[in-house]
């Protein structure tokens, strides 16, 4: 999601706000591309809590959890707002920063990250010399005076070759893809040795799982002292369109917690053998079950080139 975006769901956030305290809706609110979801959303939220004591928008607050907070009969309530064209998926699915493991300390002492550890492994020095194996570049890559902007060139241009049917610039991109999946790999070996912090591990999957994917809001969380007590009573309301309605749905996230915490005595990664990807579990008594799985992958143009991240995706609907 891009500042545009985001500026426009915050601003959204406030017209439901805005709606629920009766206060006057602007021209400008009327404009805004998620004007009918906000008071779809706001509507939902009146019929659901019929007094309401007092609402405020938590804006760019980090040290909290939701969008809204809401005070009914003296309880206090985080209402976070999802709101979708499209109609609603199943599963939660992100994308996270590459080192966000390490960044939330979910590992005990001195661990590298992944761009530690590729910087380690001269990861951006092999990429460069395989991509130089194909001699025939233009001179408007060749030119290019960032050695960054020219790396990524040049595998766009490999890529697109390769699309045509060049055998030499798939086998060069292959190469790369294959050298990186060993990276990969190692690394996740290496942190399958290092001591987990088991609190935090299981802090990091109710965050995740919840939708909170921003590093610096679960920096921020991950520590917090009554963390699980204010994730009970989260509410997140949904709007989707489908079939050209505004569908609103709740879920009452305290609930779905309150499961996963009964049902599991721990939470720990484990990190199966020879994959490029690890999983959250919860463990009870001896029975392990996947919750999350936690893809080490590269968003952009091949494997081993542009923007790695984490790829997150949701193995249960905390529901079971």
């Amino acid at each position: 999601m891009g500042k545009h975006e985001r500026a426009l769901i915050e601003q959204a956030e406030k017209i439901i706000v805005k709606i629920l305290t009766a206060e006057k809706i602007s021209k400008v609110d009327e404009k805004n591309r998620w004007f009918l979801h906000a008071c779809y959303i706001a509507g939902r939220i009146k019929k659901d809590f019929p007094k309401i004591d007092s609402v405020s928008h938590l804006g760019n607050r980090y040290d909290n959890i939701g969008d809204i907070l809401l005070i009914s009969g003296g309880n206090k309530f985080f209402l976070e707002t999802k709101m979708s064209d499209t109609k609603a998926g199943i599963g939660t699915m992100a994308n996270i920063s590459q080192n966000a493991l390490i960044d939330n300390h979910l590992f005990r002492g001195a661990v590298k990250s992944w761009s530690e550890f590729r910087k380690d492994k001269n990861h951006d020095i092999w990429v460069n010399n395989e991509l130089d194996k194909y001699n025939n570049y233009p001179k408007t890559i060749t030119n290019i005076k960032n050695p960054v902007e020219r790396k990524e060139e040049k595998a766009e241009y490999l890529r697109r070759l390769s699309k045509k049917g060049n055998r030499g610039a798939k086998s060069i991109l292959e190469g790369i893809q294959r050298r990186d999946k060993k990276e990969k790999i190692d690394y996740l070996r290496y942190l399958s040795i290092q001591k987990q912090r088991l609190e935090i591990v299981k802090r990091f999957f109710f965050l995740i799982a919840l939708g909170i994917h921003k590093q610096e809001i679960l920096n921020t969380l991950i520590n917090k002292k009554d963390l699980l007590k204010e994730i009970q009573n989260l509410i997140v309301y949904y709007a989707n369109i489908d079939k050209g309605q505004i569908i609103v749905r709740k879920e009452v996230a305290g609930k779905r917690i309150s499961k996963i915490l009964k049902k599991y005595s721990n939470f720990r990664i484990i990190f199966p053998e020879g994959l490029t990807h690890c999983k959250i579990v919860g463990i009870k008594e001896k029975l392990q079950k996947p919750l999350l799985q936690i893809v080490f992958h590269w968003k952009n143009i091949a494997q081993g080139i542009k923007t790695p991240c984490l790829n997150i995706f949701d193995l249960t609907t905390l529901t079971d």
